[in-house]
């Protein structure tokens, strides 16, 4: 199982006037350092966490039909997972027949519909399932989330006058863990 990432997210969850104004920095001279701080924050987040925190287009490519597709859906991640866009398979030869029709996502799962069976992919063939990920703009990241990058960027920009300040194995400050263990909670 593989994910590509098809189209990239068009914005990053935190803006750069918010980071800043964060750190509280009143200059202009930081803003490439924050920008990129910002999107590292983002990445580790969503790592961490098993999330698109913004919207973009990826790609899941399966060998075979995962089990669980038959009972009760495959959960698609990162997640959210919000738009099923397609689902192919592709023989060996390259020749793709596209099944989206007989498919759907339910609570972020990849799910058969009533009365559909899955299809046959033949020795040497894949799955491909497009489809999009994430909370939505900008503006749709969930408020705690938006807390946890504007730390990590915190955390990373104040780690460059402090290389040896301590922080967990994962790379994430105790808050921000604590925000993610939360949300985790809240998914049961």
């Amino acid at each position: 199982m593989t994910l590509t990432v098809l189209s990239p997210p068009g914005e990053e969850p935190v803006s750069l006037s918010a980071a800043k104004a964060f750190l509280r920095i009143a200059h202009a001279g930081e803003d490439d350092l924050v920008g990129n701080l910002i999107a590292g924050a983002r990445s580790q987040i969503e790592e961490a966490a098993g999330l698109a925190l913004v919207e973009r287009t990826l790609r899941r490519t399966y060998s075979s039909w995962p089990r669980s597709i038959r009972r009760r859906g495959v959960r698609l991640t990162p997640g959210p997972a919000n738009t099923l866009l397609a689902v192919r398979v592709v023989e060996t030869d390259g020749v793709e027949t596209d099944y989206i029709g007989h498919f759907q996502i339910d609570d972020g799962r990849i799910c058969l519909r009533p009365w559909r069976i899955a299809p046959p992919v033949p020795i040497g063939g894949h799955i491909e399932v497009d489809f999009v990920a994430g909370f939505g703009l900008q503006a749709q990241v969930p408020e705690d989330l938006v807390l946890a990058v504007k730390r990590m960027t915190q955390m990373a920009y104040d780690l460059r006058a402090l290389p040896d300040r301590r922080q967990r194995d994962d790379g994430l400050p105790e808050d921000v863990r604590a925000i993610l263990n939360a949300r985790q909670g809240a998914r049961l």
